[in-house]
């Protein structure tokens, strides 16, 4: 009973990686393409469901290997620190702040300043969940040469290996970037903004100069959405339905001087960062694909084919099949040990079992010389 709860558990996890891709792919697709925020926050409600449901496995495998006292061995050889890394940040710093806006806060204004930078690394923490998918590698029964345990642990620790450097690089670069206040596409957004609130700042005092430089600001820049002065709103470039079909948490930045308030649209930032996740999301997908693929069969080829033959022979009395070598994987220490295998041990091989039937033969016909009647 247990293995069935087991072995259900497993596919349970795998059907959630599958799903998991297709929504990490459609969040960011959505706010590329501009897709209603309906449908962008039917997403996010998706992935705060996926990061729960894996935070929960990574507790539920993490008590049990406690229970079993291998939690050192699940963290590390079990690979449990994947599991932590694509759940519990993800919840804390990305899906669980958004739930919270989008039910509790209702549309987050985010002030102007260092939030584009924290907004960089948040997403970037995203790309994180991309290690689920090594969990495939892991238990996908049904891949190829999955009787080798050796082409199984070793293609999943490279895998392993070149994906995590490659995600925890692009989350260092991004972080290095952000806390070090390089510029960048949000950077370059934020002085844009701050020097059109500066504008209007000054020509506030000026009823006929304010109203024609925002209006002169409607023609030349879209980023300027709302103008409001003592609390009433003397400038929308939008009505009011619009913003509620297209625009979310994190999509309005906010500058105030006194009476003046000034809301800014920030859905560039979060497009450039969906677009850069988009391309980080397929490098490594494609990575991966490129192991299971491509360097898996080569693994099996040099590797764990000619160890397999060698094995069976060794084991099996009547397995004498010769190892394949390449001829440009000669010099390879596998196909030297297989040379040996080939001209050496299988020639002796064959001859102690001529030996042994010949020497079962003359013990035959001795007795049936005994047995006949003179």
């Amino acid at each position: 009973m247990n293995k069935k709860i087991t072995n259900f558990f497993e596919m349970l996890v795998v059907t959630a990686i599958l799903l998991v891709l297709i929504q990490m792919f459609l969040e960011d697709f959505a706010v590329v393409s501009g897709w209603s925020m309906d449908i962008q926050k039917k997403l996010s409600i998706s992935g705060f469901c996926f990061d729960l449901f894996f935070t929960i496995e990574f507790l539920t495998r993490l008590f049990y290997a406690f229970a079993n006292k291998k939690t050192y061995y699940y963290l590390t050889r079990g690979r449990g620190w994947i599991d932590f890394f694509a759940s519990v940040p993800l919840l804390m710093f990305n899906s669980g702040p958004t739930i919270f806006a989008l039910f509790f806060s209702g549309t987050a204004i985010l002030g102007i300043g260092g939030i584009f930078n924290v907004l960089k690394v948040i997403k970037t923490i995203r790309i994180a969940r991309v290690l689920r998918f090594l969990r495939i590698i892991k238990i996908f029964g049904k891949i190829r040469y999955v009787d080798s345990v050796t082409a199984q642990r070793h293609i999943a620790t490279v895998a392993t290996i070149s994906i995590t450097v490659i995600v925890f690089s692009l989350f260092g670069a991004s972080f290095i970037t952000g806390s070090t206040g390089l510029p960048g596409i949000g950077e370059s957004i934020f002085n844009h903004q701050i020097t059109i609130a500066e504008a209007l700042t000054k020509a506030e005092t000026n009823e006929k100069d304010f109203i024609n430089t925002i209006y002169q600001l409607n023609r030349l820049d879209d980023t300027l959405l709302i103008v409001k002065k003592k609390g009433t709103a003397i400038y929308s470039r939008y009505k009011n339905g619009y913003y509620r079909e297209h625009f979310g948490p994190g999509d309005y930045t906010y500058y105030k001087n006194q009476d003046l308030e000034m809301f800014f649209d920030s859905r560039p930032v979060s497009i450039q960062n969906s677009v850069r996740n988009l391309i980080f999301f397929f490098i490594i997908l494609f990575t991966v694909a490129a192991f299971l693929i491509f360097y898996s069969p080569q693994f099996a080829i040099t590797i764990t084919d000619p160890l397999h033959v060698m094995e069976r022979g060794f084991r099996e009395k009547d397995y004498n099949l010769e190892v394949k070598i390449p001829e440009k994987y000669a010099d390879d220490d596998v196909f030297r040990v297989a040379k040996l295998y080939n001209e050496h041990y299988l020639p002796l091989k064959d001859r102690a079992e001529n030996n042994e039937e010949k020497g079962l033969l003359n013990i035959g016909m001795q007795d049936i010389k005994d047995i006949l009647p003179d």
